[in-house]
């Protein structure tokens, strides 16, 4: 599928990178809802995401954090608004819909999944031990590399909204200051359909 933009945006419904509360759909990690349980606390039968393609110049390809770097494909939200990384864990995702890098506006998503029980740790296991100021890099497709500085870290209930649950309306958005948030999951594993109990979201702004 080509995304030509402008597009009329479709809105991540109620959580990304979470399981939806009322309907039992995965964002960003976790296992099909049929999934058998897992020991070692992994997740597996990781969906598969609705892929997307996208002709910007800047179009992320690679997310380097901490000198170790991920492809990043482009990838679009379903029917219901649930947006999905890619099932390779060292691979990551980015929403075709949300900003790009060096537009100077709106919320950059990206997201992956935190490991898989045959794949073992995945890239985005990289985000929660980010920190203030820690260096986050996004390649673009045009050669660009814009460096992002790490200003905040939250750990969110997926089963959670309002305060405490992802902050969808941040992510959702396409005006006010240009912000990489990174998304994967955290806190228990508590196994399927959720995976893990909490999403981990990192925001960075421009260096």
């Amino acid at each position: 599928m080509i995304v030509q933009r402008p597009t009329p945006r479709r809105r991540l419904a109620g959580v990304v990178a979470a399981a939806l509360l009322t309907v039992g759909l995965l964002v960003g990690c976790g296992a099909a809802d049929d999934a058998s349980p897992t020991t070692g606390g992994a997740q597996s039968s990781l969906p598969a995401p609705v892929s997307a393609e996208s002709s910007e110049p800047s179009t992320p390809i690679r997310v380097i954090v901490d000198g170790a770097e991920a492809v990043v494909d482009s990838v679009a939200t379903d029917a219901a608004g649930v947006l999905l990384p890619p099932q390779d864990v060292g691979r990551l995702g980015w929403w075709v819909d949300s900003s790009l890098p060096g537009s100077g506006a709106g919320t950059i998503v990206v997201t992956g999944h935190v490991d898989d029980v045959d794949q073992g740790s995945g890239f985005a296991a990289r985000f929660t031990p980010l920190t203030v100021g820690s260096i986050v890099e996004v390649a673009t497709a045009d050669g660009t590399a814009h460096r992002y500085r790490v200003t905040s870290s939250a750990l969110t209930d997926k089963q959670r909204t309002g305060d405490g649950g992802l902050p969808t309306a941040e992510l959702n958005r396409t005006d006010g200051p240009e912000t990489l948030a990174l998304v994967t999951c955290g806190g228990p594993f508590v196994g399927p359909p959720l995976g893990y109990r909490d999403n981990v979201v990192v925001f960075a702004v421009p260096a």
